[in-house]
This record gives structure tokens, sequence and C-alpha cells, in this order.
């Protein structure tokens, strides 16, 4: 069964499990929506799907867009690879499929570490509990892939955290996410290596004057900010003294080469 799996990444989570995924269903393609978005057409096999994660309980903005492009697959599944919670998500989601008239088989909910630095990096025994279910969850989802089944997980997110905080907060702030990035800024410990530049998924980093320079159509994936090898690049002072998170089975290579 031929199957294409389209990843939005940014730290490497959703890379891997796209990976991992792919690894477990035979003559599968997976293709970087950061590249995919730029073309005119985009082909699909019978069974498509995407892997993403979940800013403020919604799609990646440039994931929005993309759906908006698709053409409808015999079976099309999303998987979720975010820091657990659904909250508004799943209702979002399923507005936007019907908005595109795209009939969604299947979406799946994985928890990975989060990479939302304010909040503190996940210890070692944190990561590792994740990626262990994780990747029991992902043989489970390529079962259900592979055999065509149709499952849409439900909400695991409480009313009061769906609807109201944080879910009222995320709701506001989701149409400000490209402008967030006027909070990023360098400190002393850059040394204009560009890495920020190069991971950036939606080329919004250019370095002038030996320091990167945000241009407001954000993504709030952090990539910039989790692999700068000299944690220079902060956001506000929020990410001060907190040490950063990317995917220790992703290569920061890996990351540059999804953005071209």
């Amino acid at each position: 069964m031929a199957a294409t799996i389209y990843y939005f990444t940014g730290t490497g989570n959703s890379l891997y499990v796209a990976k991992k995924l792919g690894e477990k269903m035979d003559n599968s393609k997976l293709i970087s929506i950061a590249i995919a978005i730029q073309q005119n057409d985009i082909e699909l096999s019978e069974t498509a799907g995407i892997v993403c994660p979940i800013y403020m309980h919604n799609i990646p903005l440039i994931v929005v867009d993309f759906i908006k492009k698709l053409k409808q697959p015999n079976y099309f599944f999303i998987v979720f690879a975010g820091g657990g919670e659904l909250g508004g998500c799943l209702n979002e989601t399923k507005k936007l499929c019907d908005s595109q008239q795209l009939e969604l088989s299947s979406l799946f909910n994985i928890k990975m570490p989060s990479n939302y630095t304010p909040y503190g990096c996940p210890s070692e025994s944190e990561q590792q509990k994740d990626f262990n279910d994780a990747n029991a969850k992902i043989d489970e989802i390529a079962q259900v892939i592979n055999s065509q089944e149709k499952v849409i997980e439900k909400n695991n997110t409480g009313f009061i955290r769906t609807y109201i905080h944080p879910g009222l907060l995320y709701k506001l702030g989701y149409k400000y996410i490209n402008v967030m990035d006027k909070s990023y800024l360098a400190d002393e410990n850059c040394n204009g290596c560009a890495i920020c530049q190069k991971v950036c998924p939606v080329n919004n980093i250019t370095i002038e004057a030996g320091k990167p320079v945000w241009h407001s159509h954000c993504q709030q994936c952090y990539a910039c900010l989790q692999w700068c090898p000299k944690e220079a690049i902060q956001f506000g002072d929020k990410t001060i003294g907190i040490q950063r998170y990317h995917n220790p089975f992703v290569k920061v290579n890996e990351i540059i080469k999804s953005t071209k």
C-alpha cells in the first residue's frame, strides 16, 4: 500500500513520529509540508496523511494553508504530535476539513515531550516515558492505517481547559501567532552562525549585522530558539536560564533539509 506522510516539524517531534510511522507502512514516502506547500499541485497517494504538532489547541497555520490545497485521497489521516492536549483542536480540525470537503478517515493524538520552553524543559525520565508511550501508540496507529480502519480519537481535555482557561486565551491569541516573533531576541551569546535562519520552516529570519531579525510570518515552532547552539535566542524574558529541548533522535541537518 503506497502512502504519503506529510509532516511539519520545528524541533523534531513530528519528524520523529513521521519516520517511525513510515517504517511500519509499506512503500511510504515522507515529505515536508514546508517544501510541499510551495507547489501549485500536490499529488497524493491513495493513502495520505499529516503529522504535525498542536499550537494553542489548534493546527499550525502553515498546516491549515496546506490542507486548503489538498485533494481528497481515498484514506486521509492526521496524527498530532504535541504536548498531549487536543483541546479545541479536534473541533477546529473537523471544521477545517468540512470546509474543504475533505473526509477525515482517522485522527490520532500522541503526547510528545513539550518544546514550549517557558513551561520548562521535560526531564530525561519524562522524555523517555513519552517516547516509550509514543512508540507503542505509533504501532497501534500503523495497524489502523494499514487496515484502512476509521478511528477519530475523542478530546482528552476537560471542559474548562478546552473552552475557558487556557482554551479561551488560546482561541483569542491564535490569530496573532504570525506576529508573536516580536518577542524574540538574540542575546550577547549570539555568534551569528545562522542556524536559526536555516531551521526556520517559513524563511522568517534573516541575519543582519551578524544577528537574527524576525519578519512577522512566524509559526511559533520554536525551531530557532531550540536549535541555537549557544542558547542565545530568547522569547522575551520567559526563556532565560531554561534548558532547551529538541528531539534527541533528530539531527539539526534533518530539520534544515525539511525547510529547503
